[in-house]
């Protein structure tokens, strides 16, 4: 019993850091390439609305949809000059994160490992006939 606690300790543990990582290497990324982004945002807020979309949607949906969509795009241009300091603390604190569940995680897994300690000993210490 005790290898499967820290079997899924272990297991527990490493996909936990596969995720932070792969986060924290998203958020450097999109920490770094925001003037790209802006860009692109842009473009984005400039596409035309194809005409497949019409049989699809109601055409007179189509025109607010278009207009809620530029606002939203302007709206992430205007605050991608502030978003880009707060990205470069996201990694940090993804790390942090990660220290903390790590701790809680290893916590759980010894106390697991004396509980089971103690119930077994406790099982077997009882049916063997000592009277202490």
């Amino acid at each position: 019993m005790k290898f499967l606690i820290w079997a899924g300790t272990g297991f527990a543990a490493l996909a936990w850091t596969v995720m932070i990582a792969i986060t924290a290497s998203l958020a450097n990324w999109l920490a770094g390439s925001t003037d790209k982004a802006v860009g692109g945002l842009q473009a984005i807020s400039q596409w035309p609305v194809p005409a497949w979309a019409g049989l699809w949607i109601d055409p007179a949906l189509l025109a607010p949809i278009k207009a809620a969509t530029v606002w939203a795009m302007d709206l992430l241009i205007t605050a991608t000059p502030w978003l880009a300091p707060l990205m470069a603390w996201v990694a940090p604190l993804l790390w942090v994160i990660w220290a903390v569940v790590m701790i809680l995680l290893v916590t759980l897994a010894v106390a697991g490992h004396f509980l089971v300690g103690r119930l077994r000993s406790a099982k077997f210490g009882s049916s063997n006939g000592s009277s202490r």
